[in-house]
């Protein structure tokens, strides 16, 4: 029976792509709240202004959430790669030398 361990890459690729996760996650509530507030307070109109908020809220946290899956794709790939490999090894043990001694007389 083959154990698969979880690379130590794959594991730190994982962490990493967990952390931005987490900070994506905070962007898109700070930045919905503050769209949010910003139209509450008439300071911005929804309509027309469509593309600016998309692109306010993309160029916030859409490439943290892109490179956390871009990362875990990598660690869930490379652990995949890594998990299916066999290995075995054949050690030759060397060939015996005969050493002749003279003969005495």
């Amino acid at each position: 029976m083959q154990k698969n361990k979880i690379p130590v890459f794959s594991i730190i690729v994982y962490c990493l792509a967990f952390l931005l996760f987490i900070y994506a996650v905070w962007a898109v509530v700070n930045t919905s709240k503050y769209i949010s507030e910003l139209i509450q307070a008439g300071q911005l109109m929804f309509k027309g202004n469509e593309f600016d908020i998309v692109s306010f809220h993309i160029s916030t946290y859409g490439q943290y959430l892109m490179f956390a899956v871009l990362l875990f794709m990598s660690g869930w790939i490379l652990q995949k790669v890594t998990g299916k490999v066999d290995v075995e090894v054949e050690i030759e043990e060397p060939a015996a030398t005969v050493v002749e001694m003279p003969a005495e007389e």
